[in-house]
C-alpha cells in the first residue's frame, strides 16, 4: 500500500505577525551557525507576508505594529528584519499592480 503525503506550506501556519516574529527568533536559535536555517526562514516569511497581504490588506498594518513592539520592547534586529521584509512585500506588490499586462 502506498502512502500519500500533503503538500507542507509553512504560509498556512503563519497566521499571525506574532507567528512570523516567532518563526524568525525560532530559527536563528537552531541555525548551526552557517545561516542557511536563517536564510530559508527569510524567505519562508517573505513569501507568506506577500500571500497575506494580497488575500488581506490589513496585514501590513499588524505586521507594522508587531515589529514596531518588538523594536520597542528590544529585540531591535527581529524587528528590523520584519519591517525589511514588510517592505520588499509591499515594493513587489506595488510593481505587480503597476506592471500586470492584460489583454
Amino acid at each position: 500500500m502506498s502512502e500519500k503525503f500533503l503538500r507542507f506550506d509553512v504560509k498556512d501556519y503563519l497566521k499571525t505577525p506574532a507567528d512570523l516574529s516567532a518563526y524568525i527568533k525560532g530559527c536563528e536559535i537552531e541555525d548551526s551557525g552557517d545561516g542557511r536555517l536563517n536564510r530559508v526562514a527569510r524567505r519562508d516569511v517573505k513569501h507568506t507576508i506577500r500571500a497575506r497581504i494580497e488575500s488581506d490588506p490589513d496585514f501590513a498594518q499588524a505586521l507594522r505594529i508587531e515589529a514596531a513592539t518588538l523594536i520597542h520592547s528590544g529585540e531591535i534586529e527581529i524587528g528590523r528584519r520584519l519591517l525589511q521584509l514588510l517592505q520588499v512585500a509591499l515594493r513587489h506588490q506595488t510593481a505587480r499592480r503597476f506592471f500586470t499586462y492584460r489583454r
